[in-house]
């Protein structure tokens, strides 16, 4: 019994230290992530900030929009909707267009239409599982949009 718990101990002793050694000295060097073949896309410092904060802007709207569904409060989801809908693809840069691939520019497009048409369905015939299904759609256009572009700056 006793040669058990030395045994024991023995390996828990070893395992906590090739654990700490391979925690504190090796980094991210155990981290492989797989080969990452999304399409680059670089832009200037500014208009990868404003990419990305668009982006940021997507998730506050989409929670604000969720809040709404789980309120049944088609005034709070027609307001959220409505600022990345038709409003922000009128605010859109020019040269942020010209720089930007077809097939990217057309899935975010995709988005802000499809935040119009949240915003349109809540204030004309509000309906949480037409919502639901929109913001479904609306999510996977991220996804897809995510998995298929990086952004970085030039």
């Amino acid at each position: 019994m006793k040669k058990l718990l030395i045994g024991t101990s023995i390996f828990f002793l070893t395992t906590t230290l090739i654990l700490s050694y391979i925690l504190l000295f090796t980094g991210t060097e155990l981290v492989k992530t797989p080969d990452d073949n999304r399409t680059l896309v670089k832009y200037a410092p500014d208009l990868r900030e404003l990419v990305m904060t668009e982006m940021r802007d997507y998730l506050v709207v989409m929670s604000e929009i969720q809040q709404g569904i789980a309120e049944n409060n088609p005034e709070k989801i027609y307001t959220a909707a409505e600022r990345e809908g038709q409003i922000a693809i009128d605010d859109t840069p020019i040269r942020l267009l010209k720089l930007s691939p077809l097939a990217c520019k057309t899935m975010g497009f995709q988005g802000h239409h499809l935040f119009q048409a949240i915003a349109d369905s809540a204030k004309t015939n509000y309906n949480p599982k037409t919502t639901i299904r929109q913001m479904a759609e609306l999510t996977n256009n991220c996804i897809a949009c995510h998995n298929t572009y990086k952004v970085e700056t030039e």
